[in-house]
C-alpha cells in the first residue's frame, strides 16, 4: 500500500511518473503475457492488434499515445507491449492464465490469490455497480458504488488530470490505458460493467474498451448531459468497442440530483435517466428492451447477482448508507455466483477492487470516495475527493474508515 500519486501536468510528465513508479509490476506483467503469447503461437497477433489500437487512439485520444510512449520509455518496455495488453486476442490466455505473486505487508508473505483454476470461454469482467439518490439515502446524499470482477492483475489508485482535461480520481489494473472506477472534479462518478454478449454484427474489435470509454468521458464530460452525445460519436466513428471480445457495455453515471444508465454495442445504445429517490442496479446483462433483440443469452452469473443486488439494495431504501455499500459489496449469498468474487469460486476472475462514493447536494466538501484496490481483503479504505482534499472532521477522525473496518472484499 503506497502513498496516493497526484498526476497532473502534461501526457508526457505523467507517462514519466506512471513509468517510474509501475515499472516493476508492468514489467512483469509483460513479460509474463509475451511469454504466453509465444507458447500459444499468438505473438504476431499481439502485435499486430496492438498497432490496430494504436491507430484508433491516434484519431480520437493522440494525448494518450503520448503518455503511453513516454510511460514504456521510463519502464524499458515497447509502446506496443502497453497497447497489446488493452486489447488481447480473444480467449488469450484460455485455461492458462496464472496472476501474479501478491505480497502481504503484514505478514511479509506471498499469497497465491487463486487457490483453484477455472475456466470460462471469453470471459468478460463480472461487476456489480448501483446507486441511490435524494431520500433513499440515509444521509439524503446520491451513494455510487461498484464492486469490479476481472482477472487478477495488481491494481493501482490515483488522482489524475491531463492538460486540458477535467481532473478525477480513478482506479484501474497497471497497464490499462483506460479506468474502472471514477469520480470527477464536476462532481459525477462512473462505473463501467460489461454488457451482454451481442450478437457478432454488433460488436467492433480492436477500438475503445469500455474502460477506455469511461477515462475518455471523465476527461471531456462536465455534465451528465454530455455523456450521451459523446458516445453517440464514438458510436458513428466506429471507435466503440466493448466490455470484452465480443460482448457490449454497460456504463453507470450519478451526480448529486439524477443517475444515467447506459446499455450499448458497438452500434447502438439505449439510456434511462433516474431522477427523485430512485435506486438502481447492474450487473454484465442488458436489462432496457431496446437492447434485447442484440443481445445473446445472458450468463446465469450475470442474472443471479443481478436479482441478489437489487433485493439488497432496494430493502435498503431510506436507510442506505456507506457500511450498506459495504455489506453488499461482500455478499456471498450466491456463491460460486456472488457479488463478491472468490478466487477459490473457480472463474479465473476475483473481486479486485471496490469503490463507494457520496455525491452531496449540499456541500460538496462532503464529496468523496472510498476506494479499496489491489486486494480489498488486503488494503485499508482510501479516501479520496475528486479535488484531493478531505471533506469534513468525520473523515478527518476516521470515523468513515471505522464503517469500513471489517470490510473484506471477499469472505
Amino acid at each position: 500500500m503506497g502513498e496516493p500519486v497526484f498526476l497532473v501536468g502534461s501526457a508526457s510528465e505523467i507517462g514519466v511518473l506512471l513509468g517510474q513508479h509501475q515499472q516493476q509490476v508492468l514489467s512483469e506483467r509483460v513479460a509474463r503475457t509475451l511469454a504466453h503469447a509465444g507458447k500459444s503461437s499468438q505473438t504476431a497477433a499481439f502485435y499486430e492488434r496492438a498497432e490496430r489500437l494504436g491507430a484508433a487512439l491516434e484519431s480520437i485520444a493522440p494525448h494518450w499515445l503520448e503518455e503511453t510512449r513516454a510511460l514504456a520509455n521510463a519502464a524499458g518496455l515497447d509502446v506496443r507491449q502497453i497497447l497489446a495488453l488493452n486489447c488481447l486476442p480473444p480467449d488469450f490466455w484460455g485455461k492458462e492464465y496464472v496472476p501474479p505473486p501478491l505480497f502481504n505487508a503484514q505478514s511479509g508473505e506471498l499469497v497465491s490469490a487463486f487457490e483453484a483454476q477455472g475456466y470460462e470461454p471469453l470471459m468478460g469482467g463480472d461487476c456489480t455497480s448501483f446507486f441511490a439518490l435524494g431520500e433513499s439515502t440515509i444521509s439524503g446524499e446520491t451513494l455510487f458504488h461498484k464492486n469490479r470482477e476481472e482477472r487478477d492483475e495488481v491494481q493501482c489508485l490515483y488522482i489524475k488530470q491531463n492538460d486540458g482535461c477535467f481532473r478525477y480520481i480513478a482506479g484501474n489494473d497497471i497497464g490499462n490505458i483506460g479506468i474502472a472506477h471514477v469520480h470527477t472534479e464536476n462532481y459525477w462518478a462512473g462505473a463501467n460493467n460489461t454488457g451482454s454478449p451481442v450478437v457478432p454484427q454488433e460488436y467492433e474489435d480492436c477500438v475503445l474498451t469500455d474502460c477506455h470509454v469511461l477515462r475518455y468521458l471523465a476527461e471531456r464530460c462536465e455534465s451528465l448531459d454530455d455523456i450521451i452525445p459523446a458516445l453517440d460519436d464514438l458510436i458513428s466513428r466506429n471507435l466503440l468497442g466493448g466490455g470484452g471480445y465480443g460482448f457490449g457495455m454497460i456504463f453507470l453515471f450519478a451526480d448529486a440530483s439524477r443517475g444515467l444508465i447506459v446499455e450499448c454495442t458497438s452500434r447502438r445504445l439505449a439510456h434511462r435517466w433516474h431522477e427523485g429517490n430512485e435506486m438502481a442496479v447492474r450487473s454484465n446483462h442488458f436489462v432496457l428492451p431496446e437492447m434485447q433483440e442484440f443481445a445473446l443469452p445472458p450468463r446465469p452469473g450475470s442474472v443471479l447477482r443481478y436479482e441478489r443486488a437489487l433485493e439488497l439494495w432496494q430493502a435498503a431504501e431510506g436507510h442506505a448508507g456507506i457500511s450498506t455499500c459495504g455489506e453488499i459489496a461482500r455478499d456471498r449469498e450466491t456463491m460460486p455466483h456472488a457479488i463478491a468474487r472468490n478466487p477459490s469460486d473457480g472463474w479465473q476472475s476475483a473481486t479486485v477492487s471496490t469503490s463507494t462514493t457520496t455525491i452531496s447536494p449540499h456541500d460538496d466538501r462532503r464529496c468523496s470516495t472510498h476506494f479499496r484496490n489491489c486486494h480489498p481483503s488486503y488494503t485499508p479504505a482510501v479516501i479520496f475527493t475528486p479535488l484531493d482534499r478531505v471533506s469534513d472532521a468525520d473523515l478527518l477522525s476516521g470515523a468513515h474508515n471505522q464503517e469500513w473496518r471489517f470490510y473484506r472484499g471477499w469472505a
